[in-house]
């Protein structure tokens, strides 16, 4: 029986947080900030100033669950805010020295990642599989 679209990615969850997520982030050097704070950064390096709203869409949050986000990089000193002279009601929040350098210095490990990749998979299924991830994003996409 073929399942169908809505079952196979309810399917999917739970092997791409085992098997994606989790050896990522248990990899992670400082513990102190979240993986989802951290690809926080990353957006932040990759966007120069941006506003709340915009953080985000991009991390795929609510409004709050950013702001919590952005409040706690703050504190430790990664981020900095500033009036938007466009407009006076919104701040724009970039990432400062200190957060380029925990960056630098706390570098996503996959490596675990990847020899599981290559231990399981053969060369043309790490290209399939390579695929079947770029027409996901490209899909995601479509939803934005």
């Amino acid at each position: 029986m073929k399942k169908t679209l809505y079952q196979n990615i309810i399917h999917i969850l739970p092997h791409w947080h085992y098997k994606i997520e989790r050896s990522i982030k248990q990899k992670q050097k400082n513990k102190n900030i979240s993986y989802e704070t951290y690809f926080c950064l990353l957006i932040l390096k990759k966007g120069g100033l941006v506003k709340m709203s915009e953080i985000a869409r991009d991390l795929r949050l609510s409004k709050q669950q950013a702001t919590q986000m952005i409040d706690k990089l703050y504190q430790h000193g990664m981020i900095d805010r500033q009036d938007d002279p466009q407009d006076r009601r919104s701040i724009l929040i970039g990432i400062n020295d200190k957060g380029k350098q925990f960056l630098i210095d706390n570098p996503l490990d996959t490596s675990p990642l990847q020899e599981q990749i290559q231990t399981h998979l053969t060369a043309d299924e790490q290209a399939e599989f390579n695929q079947a991830i770029e027409t996901l994003l490209r899909l995601f996409r479509k939803w934005d």
